[in-house]
């Protein structure tokens, strides 16, 4: 009954423009944050210099970036012309969840669809110019051709699968962690000769990106992962999948948010066909060995790369799997109202992380408006790695290394510090000011905050005496040119 009764096209026609509606309406709202400045500066290279330069500023392959380049030659390099790619990406994983969903029935497709509309990890990764939502939408429609094969191993649907999870992998190397589930089920239905070519195309891109993975690992640009337990990291990558990266009240709007999703997986298991417990298996499985392979392959130390963004492709078989329970033959009123709870409870969370700053990116942009207003000869001490989104916004900041600056203004940036599972903390600045300084101001920020210091003559500070009252070595000591 209700909505998902009406003609199923027009309802995912209407949920994809719903999806674009929320992506693009608010592109702009927030800041850009760091990771999301590195994908800015790298693109802004000519395509030469961004495959040359890969290595060293990223650690997943070069797909996304050479698109975002095309991309950007005709949408412009602002920030507005970096993230319409990715909204635009959002906005299509709507009908390709849809897509997935009706390898089973109408209805299982229509809540996904429904789902990936106001996910707020889906909505999340819409708005961020990274590779994360393409490695989504391209998990999504080779989930597609995987279940299409499932049930009719014709040629195109094997190769379609197969090209499609390369592309993915061609994303992100954790796409392989979706792919080895969905080979191994393939396998055990047609046996090896059916699945030699389309799997030989997956392993030839594979081994291509091989030289280029090892060189990234070798970098210890991911290294940052392990600083934070394995348990931990799990626990976030649950969360992000029913809430998003950051939310208010999160603990209770995950608890919530899991409770729905696991009575609708339960009515998978208590109400679905025999068809529709079957399919709900075969996605189970791949569901778990996508976030638990590389669990495992963490904990045993080979290397450790777990960490919720990497397995987001994982969200595609989860979601799935609460659509099939929301959408199985033995329809009920309690299905749809259910259904409904959780995609209102997804949206109310979209909505207000658009309008509490505090779980919001990090504010560069309202940080770089402050020190705009400073003058031309202050020094900012800024969070390390600072620079690099701030500069995206006020380009003429440089990294100053000298052992000593003299100047008669300066400027402290703190930012709010993240805390998982709990409201973040305020930022806080030093206010006591520095020998032969006075505090001009303090401007307070839900999400940062800038203590101005000035003297009427320049002073001479060392590296350390910038660093003090709280501001350790971890900071980046920056000018203006």
């Amino acid at each position: 009954g209700g909505i998902l009764a009406r003609d199923p096209v027009k309802v995912v026609i209407a949920l994809t423009v719903l999806a674009a509606a929320l992506r693009f309406a608010t592109l702009d709202v927030q800041s850009v944050w760091l990771d999301e400045s590195a994908t800015i500066v790298l693109v802004k290279r000519g395509l030469g210099g961004l495959l040359s330069h890969l290595s060293e500023s990223e650690s997943s392959p070069p797909l996304y970036y050479v698109l975002a380049w095309f991309w950007t030659k005709v949408f412009g390099t602002g920030v507005i012309g970096f993230r319409s790619m990715s909204a635009l990406i959002g906005t299509l994983t709507v009908p390709a969840m849809y897509g997935a969903g009706r390898q089973i029935s109408a209805r299982v497709g229509l809540w996904a669809a429904a789902l990936a509309t106001v996910n707020p990890a889906m909505y999340y990764y819409s708005q961020e110019a990274r590779a994360y939502g393409l490695l989504v939408l391209f998990s999504a429609v080779a989930l597609m051709f995987w279940l299409q094969a499932m049930r009719e191993p014709t040629t195109r649907s094997l190769w379609s699968w197969a090209a499609f999870s390369a592309l993915a992998l061609l994303t992100h190397y954790f796409a392989v962690f979706m792919f080895l589930p969905e080979l191994l089920l393939l396998w055990r239905r047609l046996g090896t000769r059916r699945l030699l070519g389309p799997v030989g195309l997956v392993v030839v891109v594979g081994a291509a990106l091989l030289p280029l993975a090892l060189d990234q690992q070798s970098s210890g640009k991911a290294s940052w992962i392990e600083e934070s337990s394995l348990p931990s990291r799990v626990a976030e990558a649950v969360k992000q999948f029913l809430i998003g990266l950051g939310a208010p009240l999160t603990v209770v709007a995950a608890v919530v948010c899991g409770l729905l999703s696991l009575a609708a997986i339960l009515r998978l298991a208590r109400h679905a066909d025999q068809r529709e417990r079957s399919a709900g298996v075969d996605v189970l499985i791949v569901a778990v060995a996508a976030v638990g392979l590389p669990a495992v392959i963490s904990l045993s130390k080979v290397v450790d790369v777990f960490d919720g963004r990497n397995v987001i492709a994982a969200w595609t078989a989860f979601a799935l799997l609460i659509a099939l329970g929301l959408g199985t033959a033995a329809r009920s009123r309690g299905a749809n109202v259910l259904g409904a709870a959780i995609c209102a409870l997804f949206a109310a969370l979209v909505v207000a992380v658009n309008v509490i700053p505090a779980y919001q990116r990090d504010d560069w942009r309202g940080v770089a408006g402050v020190v705009r207003s400073a003058g031309p000869q202050a020094i900012v001490v800024a969070p390390d790695q600072g620079l690099l989104p701030m500069s995206i916004y006020l380009p003429s900041l440089r990294i100053d290394r000298a052992s000593s600056v003299s100047t008669s203004e300066l400027e402290f940036v703190a930012l709010r510090a993240k805390r998982s599972g709990r409201s973040p903390l305020a930022p806080v600045v030093p206010t006591t000011p520095p020998a032969g300084y006075r505090l001009a101001s303090v401007t307070r920020h839900e999400s940062y905050a800038v203590a101005r210091f000035v003297s009427t003559a320049p002073v001479t500070l060392s590296r350390a005496e910038l660093q003090h009252d709280g501001f350790g070595a971890e900071t980046e000591v920056i000018s203006r040119d």
